[in-house]
């Protein structure tokens, strides 16, 4: 220990545990809003393109085109956030690069898919999915989470033995259960966590 460093006086003490008590509720606010912003937009496309597909529209993956308007207002809205955090934690560090690095393995098989067609493309984004929200569950210590990347992986199986008409469905079933319900439940537990 540096010999010019003071003792913290309790109250000092008290004031640093509760700013990481706070960057953690950050932490899990933070992932709610990506949660809920992913799921509902999937969910969207997924169904419209279902929709579309059994109307015989010509070009049924169209509303799939929202996708990187969504990644921009991400992008804005976690820029903006990273301004204000006042304090990084360990986790908040782990999921941004876990989920960068998803993004990556996302949009990978999303090119595999426009090259070799989305038969198998879309079981193993579903499956990545499932990745995504039980390693996320577990480093927030959110059962649901977790619960939903299991679901998803069984949604995944599944996905690989159906015609691709259904796996739209099974897709949208699959970020109900590990983005939409954990997002909002996550949402709740913030604002619980807030008001004591």
């Amino acid at each position: 220990m540096d010999t010019t460093d003071k003792p913290l006086t309790g109250p000092e003490s008290l004031l640093i545990i509760q700013e990481m008590i706070q960057a953690a509720k950050q932490d899990i606010s933070d992932r709610s809003f990506d949660f809920l912003f992913w799921g509902w937009l999937v969910l969207a496309a997924a169904l419209s393109n279902y929709v579309l597909l059994v109307v015989g529209y010509e070009r049924p993956w169209l509303p799939w085109a929202t996708m990187p308007l969504g990644g921009i207002v991400v992008g804005i809205y976690h820029y903006r956030e990273e301004k204000r955090r006042s304090v990084h934690t360990p986790v908040n560090d782990f999921l941004g690069f876990f989920w960068a690095g998803m993004g990556v393995l996302m949009v990978m098989i999303i090119g595999i898919g426009m090259v070799q067609g989305w038969q198998k493309a879309y079981p193993l984004l579903i499956a990545l999915y499932g990745l995504g929200t039980f390693v996320s569950g577990g480093a927030l210590r959110f059962r649901p989470l977790v619960y939903g990347g299991a679901a998803c992986w069984l949604l995944a199986t599944a996905a690989f033995m159906v015609p691709f008409q259904t796996q739209l469905l099974l897709l949208a079933a699959a970020v109900v259960v590990s983005y939409i319900i954990p997002g909002h439940l996550l949402k709740a537990r913030f604002r619980r966590g807030r008001a004591v």
